[in-house]
């Protein structure tokens, strides 16, 4: 059972850099194997160009794919991402979990100390300063393994769409708030074996019931009770 299960996280700059990279992570996934095919395919055609007919701008070319390649690969593998120019999302991630203040030079002097409740309708995050209360529904049921841990990632929709971001404009306003992502710390889910299935059921419960065709969560009074809990 879910419901009595808590745990305390301290997060910090490369903790976070896991979740965030955990909640990205499928996203960036198809991007890179998108990029891997397509530049690989030019990296073959464009060697063949420099046998037949060699010149300093067909070299050139040919590295271009090259390094597009191994770029393609490295992020269906394990993205590079860049907190620096993401500090705006960073600071007021921590700032939801009582992290005091930092500059965009100071990033990694982030520290934020919560405690993570689990029950029937979701999960709960307390720290000194607020109470956020996440749905299950609000989850995608498939788990992600990170570094620290085992992670349940925010259900993004067409955010997490590649079709989707490719077409005009859309990728440059694709939301990247990570903030509601579940962190099962490693230790936790060692002593606990069979808590990730259960989270993963019950998320898949909650968006059959509160996600189906002609059904509003708010409806039910004991969810909204539990939304509105501080």
């Amino acid at each position: 059972m879910l419901e009595g299960v808590s745990y305390s996280v301290h997060m910090d700059l490369e903790g976070f850099r896991d979740l965030f990279r955990a909640q990205q992570i499928r996203y960036t996934r198809k991007l890179g194997i998108l990029c891997a095919v397509l530049f690989g395919f030019m990296t073959i055609a464009s060697v063949f160009a420099c046998l037949f007919a060699p010149s300093v701008e067909m070299v050139g070319g040919t590295l271009l794919f090259v390094a597009l390649l191994v770029f393609g690969v490295v992020m269906a593998v394990r993205p590079p991402l860049l907190l620096a120019t993401r500090a705006g999302l960073v600071r007021r991630w921590f700032a939801q979990r009582g992290a005091a203040s930092a500059g965009d030079d100071q990033l990694g002097q982030l520290v934020a100390d919560y405690t993570v409740t689990l029950s029937a309708f979701g999960f709960t995050e307390a720290s000194r300063t607020a109470t956020l209360n996440i749905p299950w529904f609000a989850l995608d049921a498939r788990p992600v393994a990170g570094d620290n841990g085992t992670y349940f990632v925010l259900a993004k929709g067409k955010e997490a769409s590649l079709a989707y971001n490719l077409m005009g404009i859309n990728w440059a306003f694709r939301n990247e708030d990570a903030s509601g992502v579940l962190f099962l710390p490693r230790e936790l889910v060692e002593k606990n074996p069979g808590l990730v299935d259960e989270t993963s059921s019950a998320i898949k419960d909650a968006r059959r019931r509160y996600l189906g065709r002609g059904k509003r969560p708010i409806e039910d009074k004991q969810l909204a009770s539990w939304l509105a809990a501080k």
